[in-house]
């Protein structure tokens, strides 16, 4: 993101490309933040798996795994795009340091830990469930907040607090593109961390008194 931003300040062709990004989402609209965010929140991840962690074959649950999680992604790029539109609205669309503090403030302590944690971390724990009514209505209990959402709000922070800070510095044109990107690296992290910690579980148990 640093280098990124160098570039947007330091070079003219960076600008000028950035720019014809910034007239295609304008051109598309919603539709541009509903194709950017099942790219990075649902194709990427299971290009991911194919290719790292199943040697390139292609399995069933990827496809299940992609058509349970675009809907949810492609609705969450609209509706991130939406909140950017408000923040704008909002408190302007300046990029001095009071304007961004705010933006920041209002995007990682109310929209995130109200909004959208609770949405996603629902939704998928409830999709690798089976959307059981058992899985469902352990969405409305103390240890969902606990086990689920706490530490994805942790991680969340801090990937998103400089990540937003960043966002809200560019045009609002390229808010939108810029989330993106930090998207791709979030869903890649949380693929990385989620298929490892699957694997090591999944894994006969080291006894306890193995030396190392």
């Amino acid at each position: 993101m640093l280098c990124l931003m160098a570039a947007y300040l330091l070079h003219g062709g960076t600008r000028l490309f950035l720019a014809d990004v910034g007239e295609l989402k304008e051109e598309m609209g919603y539709g541009f933040a509903l194709a950017a965010y099942m790219v990075s929140g649902a194709l990427l991840p299971e290009l991911l798996r194919i290719l790292f962690f199943q040697k390139g074959r292609l399995r069933r649950s990827n496809i299940w795994s992609f058509a349970t999680t675009a809907p949810l992604w492609g609705a969450m790029g609209m509706t991130v795009d939406f909140f950017y539109r408000c923040q704008n609205a909002w408190f302007g669309t300046g990029n001095e340091w009071t304007v961004i503090v705010t933006k920041v403030l209002v995007d990682q302590f109310i929209y995130s830990p109200f909004f959208a944690n609770p949405l996603v971390t629902g939704y998928l724990t409830s999709r690798d469930a089976g959307f059981t009514r058992e899985s469902v209505a352990s969405l409305f209990r103390w240890s969902f907040v606990t086990r689920k959402m706490l530490p994805v709000q942790i991680a969340g922070w801090c990937v998103w607090m400089p990540g937003v800070c960043f966002v809200y510095f560019m045009p609002p044109l390229l808010q939108l593109p810029v989330a993106v990107l930090i998207q791709c690296f979030w869903v890649l992290l949380l693929t990385t961390i989620n298929e490892k910690t699957r694997i090591q579980t999944s894994s006969p148990r080291v006894p306890e008194q193995m030396p190392l």
